[in-house]
């Protein structure tokens, strides 16, 4: 499983890379350079200020300076020293139920890739997504009657929400369908979820994983990260989020 430091978010490969507690031993929760013998090398330093300082080392090598910004304020919040300092988190910005469900097979689409990697000019999910309208590929799904649900699933998390994970975009599939040698399939293990609610506007599906990650970090519940998804039906439909929890 891979390290990041939960300050900077830089990625912990070697133990030199390591800040120090308080006992001068070595920790692998922050680098050197934001964590020295118990403390931070900045204890005041704001989330606003460590982007300020991230993005020209990260434009440094090679990333352009937006697409720095912006992916450093969708990832910091996650990280052990901002989760619990963001000031964003709405009132009834939490699911509107739970419930649970069994066993779901799809049919689709998929590849591997992060929350880092999609706040980039290389992301692969819109591109996916591309291919799946472009090649008609859930007209060539044979789905229950009457259901025509379209899924965008997260699984085989890695590490989490800071990790790689499989990104999944498929349909429900019949039980007596053949799935051709182009397509791919996954099952989503029965589980029980905290169902989250968005628009069909992209802007609101960005914003309600937002509020996804603020709420998990709340401790509201723990997330098990056996498998979530999103759920797409009709025109003018709310789009559905399936967090999976314990």
């Amino acid at each position: 499983m891979d390290k990041v430091c939960q300050s900077c978010g830089m990625p912990l490969e070697h133990e030199e890379q390591y800040g120090t507690d308080a006992k001068h031993a070595k920790t692998d929760e922050y680098c050197k350079y934001c964590y020295k013998e118990g403390v931070f090398v900045q204890p005041d330093l704001t989330m606003e200020e460590m982007i300020q300082q991230c993005v020209p080392i990260l434009a440094g090598e090679g990333m352009q300076a937006g697409e720095a910004d912006t992916m450093l304020r969708n990832y910091l919040p996650n990280l052990k020293r901002w989760r619990f300092l963001e000031d964003t988190w709405l009132h009834g910005d939490g699911p509107i139920r739970e419930e649970y469900r069994g066993d779901i097979r799809l049919v689709g689409l998929k590849a591997r890739t992060s929350n880092l990697n999609e706040q980039t000019s290389h992301g692969i999910i819109p591109k996916m997504w591309e291919r799946f309208w472009s090649e008609d590929v859930p007209g060539r799904i044979k789905g229950h009657e009457g259901q025509s649900f379209v899924y965008g699933c997260y699984t085989d998390y890695e590490n989490g929400a800071l990790g790689e994970y499989t990104f999944f975009a498929g349909k429900e599939a019949a039980t007596d369908f053949q799935t051709s040698a182009d397509l791919e399939e996954l099952i989503i293990p029965a589980a029980r979820y905290a169902v989250f609610q968005a628009s069909t506007e992209p802007f609101s599906v960005i914003r309600v994983w937002q509020t996804i990650w603020k709420w998990a970090a709340t401790g509201q519940a723990e997330r098990t990260y056996t498998g979530d998804f999103e759920v797409y039906g009709g025109p003018g439909e709310p789009v559905l989020i399936y967090i999976a929890i314990k």
